[in-house]
């Protein structure tokens, strides 16, 4: 058995078996490189980072909206208005979408019926475009529930779009997968041509194959059950990054290995010894470079930046890679020796590095003119150097895309800023149906409307954009002033009345008929006593009428008796009216005498009413008086800034409207609520980060000392998201740069024990970078009108050109350490050899960064011309800093040389 195992260690078998397995595990416990990029694909955030403390607060919303998200169906009427009919359509096709609501996984639909009060943010001011709101919770893929609403909300007539950040993000992750898949195999495919056309040879392609792929599939594999495992951060790009980093650098690895296997076998026909003495002598350049990396790239996982960090990954690819390099490649050399280069048998000699050659010699010559060569080709590049990202994800996204078109028609009927609004949340800590908080509330709105950049802010007290009339102080103070304004009207006409009535009143008249009255009682009473005078006396005669009578009894006497009885008999009657007429003299008398009693009270009464008219008609003149100063007040304070203060009565917040408006702008328990604030402009790099914290300051600002003082405040959105992200950015990435300059110094360093000459190669690197950053800017810009870069960009292109300009910088060091030649005699052999190879590595770098562009990837395209930007100029500047800066170390310190010529 132990014979056996040794015979299969001697031949390698043992080594292709372990490989096998690990190739199989690697395969069938990792998932597919689409599901991984859907995975990872949105951006992840710390636990105390706004979009976190957001859905926190969103979990407490209730309404079964804890988990969900809102996106929106954007009808366009292409003609013009949306006539009524097309609206009727519209709500009827949204009535229809209702029965289906749980298919859907739709929590709340909001239409403008349902907003009545906030219809201005989903109705466009030309009328051509109307919104209709959705909050989900998709139980399945959102790419999934999108493809299906947009069919279902379709209406005649009509466009629709179904839009959101998140599914415009989720396009993007798509397209995103989509190209990265096709650059892998595009980016395989050109390994596997660079290596048969180097040594015209089909075996040596299809070995260099299944090393790297090997090597790309076990790392991929592992890095990501780590970050499943140990959470580490993963994103959509390790994939791509991964796959770079192992073809870039194993390509060049394995022509080297081939290159030195070819070589070898011309003096050692043996093909298990060629194999060796190819491995040793290439086991440590390649161990150096790949270690090198390993703790570079390990060292970006303590950079708090999931991009950067992410990179982690890339140390465990670099020793994964060197393994299968120098074992996978061992096994298959020393099987098939040189048969791997059929059809091919002969090593096609090297070809001269004419240029640099002639570079070297000139730089000699002239150091110090091929150092002004140098700063001639790169220095304009940096001194103009212009660094602008785009951190949206539509920046590699087409109109093709619906949900693309449909934030492109919400930018062209509202604002820029409408499909990429950014949400407030805020928590009180009692129930927002006070007056105190909607004012603290309204007030926030009102100072959010009035900052710079900000197109609309809907809320609570103002879900239409704008101040509700009836709620505000100027409104109720219009309305005191006209009910003033009524009652001094009264009070006027009241006041004429009552000088009317006092003019009226005629004292002297009354007087005079008080005089008068006065007079018709004395007279009365003086008829009482004449008529009692001339009863007494009618009685006199008729008694004594009779007594005569009685004495003279003859027939004359008689017939006068009768006359004397008839008169008697009227006598007594006239005795009878006269004593009625006395007693009813009397009644005058008394009805007089009470009646001049009357008058004179009347008179006195008549006389204090007069006095009090004046009285009260002077108290009339100051209160109208008054009544004007307070309408006058009124009036001003309506018409000053003071007025414009939100006020709600109780009867107005049990109001329909206001219910309704709360139901759209709080939670269930009515601590929560949400203001939306949408921007005039769409994220921009150059504004976004300023407009974000401006929004939070004056957030802040605002609320200090108000009764939502104590309120939890976060706010989310794609610019706070965009904005996070940017400003990460922009202070890793420079962290980033430093971690993989300092690295690849320090490995230079020691492995070339100099410090001098492997800092000018390295800061020639890094001058040939930021040159090819430009170059590609520029080129970029006048070509396709591209003026900012994909944010990723960057950092893929470091993570290609690192590698390059490691092995590259190293491999010089490696050569200058084991030199025994001094510096001048070191330079004219090593750049003549050393140009040879770089050649062919150029070639490697440009022929991977074209198959980059297969993606039809802006990104993509730009990092691929960075890298061959970078390349050329690297090699078209090394040889002149080598020469020129190796000549002036060894020629300036020589006093002795520069006394002589003094």
């Amino acid at each position: 058995m132990q014979g056996i195992m040794s015979k299969f260690h001697q031949n390698r078998v043992f080594t292709l078996l372990v490989w096998l397995i690990i190739v199989f595990i690697a395969i069938i416990s990792a998932p597919s490189i689409t599901n991984t990029l859907q995975r990872y694909s949105q951006p992840t955030f710390s636990a105390n980072s706004q979009p976190q403390k957001v859905a926190n607060l969103r979990d407490q919303w209730g309404y079964q909206l804890g988990h969900s998200q809102t996106i929106n169906i954007v009808y366009e009427n292409p003609s013009g208005k949306l006539t009524s009919k097309q609206k009727q359509t519209i709500q009827s096709t949204i009535d229809g979408l209702k029965k289906h609501q749980s298919y859907y996984s739709i929590k709340r639909i909001v239409t403008p019926s349902t907003n009545v009060s906030g219809q201005a943010q989903m109705l466009s001011k030309d009328g051509s475009t109307q919104v209709v709101s959705l909050d989900i919770n998709p139980k399945n893929d959102l790419r999934i529930l999108t493809s299906e609403l947009v069919t279902q909300v379709k209406v005649p007539g009509l466009k629709s779009f179904v839009t959101s950040p998140e599914i415009v993000r989720d396009v993007n992750n798509q397209t995103t997968a989509q190209v990265t898949k096709i650059v892998l195999v595009a980016l395989f495919i050109a390994s596997i041509l660079i290596v048969g056309i180097y040594f015209r040879a089909i075996l040596a392609a299809l070995i260099s194959f299944i090393t790297l792929f090997t090597a790309f599939v076990t790392s991929y594999s592992i890095s990501l059950n780590l970050a499943n495992r140990f959470n580490w951060a993963f994103t959509q790009y390790v994939p791509l990054e991964i796959g770079l980093a192992v073809l870039v650098l194993g390509t060049i690895w394995n022509i080297y290995i081939f290159r030195k296997l070819k070589s070898v076998l011309t003096v050692e026909r043996e093909p298990r010894a060629a194999t060796k003495q190819t491995i040793q002598g290439l086991r440590f350049p390649i161990t150096i470079v790949g270690g090198a990396l390993t703790i570079l790239f390990g060292l970006c996982g303590l950079v708090h930046f999931d991009e950067i960090q992410a990179l982690w990954a890339l140390a465990i690819t670099y020793p994964v890679l060197i393994l299968a390099t120098l074992t996978l490649n061992a096994v298959f050399t020393a099987a098939l020796g040189e048969s791997i280069f059929w059809p091919t048998t002969t090593l096609k000699p090297a070809m001269k590095a004419s240029y640099w050659n002639k570079a070297t010699e000139f730089s000699l010559w002239q150091p110090i003119a091929g150092f002004l060569v140098v700063l001639y080709i790169t220095l304009p590049f940096i001194y103009f150097y212009h660094n602008s990202l785009n951190f949206s994800p539509m920046t590699n996204l087409t109109e093709t895309s619906q949900a693309v078109k449909g934030a492109r028609v919400l930018q062209a009927h509202f604002s820029e800023g409408k499909p990429t609004p950014v949400t407030v949340y805020l928590k009180a800590d009692k129930p927002l149906t006070n007056e105190k908080s909607l004012q603290s509330l309204d007030e926030l709105t009102t100072k959010l409307q009035h900052t710079s950049g900000v197109s609309d802010v809907y809320s609570l007290t103002q879900p239409g954009g704008m101040p509700i009339e009836k709620y505000y102080v100027a409104n109720q103070l219009e309305s005191i002033g006209l009910s003033s304004k009524q009652a001094t009207g009264q009070l006027s006409q009241a006041s004429n009345g009552i000088t009317s009535n006092a003019n009226n009143l005629d004292l002297k008249s009354l007087k005079q008929q008080v005089r008068s009255m006065a007079a018709l009682v004395k007279k009365s009473h003086q008829i009482v006593q004449s008529s009692s005078s001339l009863a007494s006396q009618v009685n006199n005669a008729a008694a004594n009428a009779g007594t005569s009578v009685q004495a003279n009894a003859s027939k004359k006497v008689q017939r006068y008796q009768r006359q004397i009885n008839q008169l008697n008999q009227s006598l007594q009657n006239v005795s009878s009216g006269v004593s009625q007429l006395a007693a009813e003299g009397q009644v005058i008398q008394n009805y007089g005498e009470n009646s001049y009693n009357n008058l004179q009270n009347y008179s006195q009464q008549i006389k204090q009413i007069q006095q009090a008219l004046k009285k009260v008609n002077r108290q009339v003149t100051s209160s109208t008086s008054q009544l004007n100063h307070i309408y006058d007040y009124l009036s001003g304070l309506q018409k000053s800034g003071g007025a414009n203060v939100y006020y709600i009565t109780k009867a107005q917040l049990a109001d329909t409207d206001f219910q309704q408006t709360m139901l759209n702008y709080t939670s269930q328990n009515q601590k929560i609520t949400t203001l939306q604030v949408v921007f005039k402009n769409a994220p921009s790099s150059t504004t976004n980060i300023k407009q974000v914290n401006r929004l939070k300051q004056q957030i802040n600002l605002q609320l200090r000392g108000t009764a939502l003082s104590d309120a939890q405040v976060a706010i989310t959105g794609e610019p706070v998201t965009q904005a996070m992200t940017q400003a990460k950015m922009s202070h890793h990435f420079l962290t980033l740069f430093l971690i993989l300059i300092i690295g690849i110094l320090a490995a230079v360093f020691t492995v070339s024990r100099a410090i001098l000459q492997p800092l000018y190669w390295t800061v020639t690197f890094a001058m040939s970078a930021l040159t090819g950053f430009q170059l590609t800017y520029l080129t970029m810009h006048f070509i396709a009108g591209i003026k900012q870069f994909d944010w990723q960009v960057p950092i893929m292109a470091a993570t290609i050109l690192v590698a390059f300009g490691a092995w590259q910088i190293i491999a010089l060091g490696l050569s200058y350490r084991y030199t025994e030649l001094s510096l001048l005699d070191w330079i004219r052999p090593t750049m003549a050899s050393y140009g040879q190879i770089v050649r062919y590595i150029l070639l490697v770098i440009v022929i991977l960064a074209i198959a980059l562009t297969f993606g039809a990837s802006f990104g993509m395209i730009e990092v691929a011309l960075i890298v061959i930007y970078t390349a050329a100029v690297f090699y078209l500047i090394l040889p002149m800093i080598v020469s020129s800066m190796g000549k002036l170390a060894v020629t300036l310190p020589n006093k002795k040389h520069i006394l002589k010529n003094k």
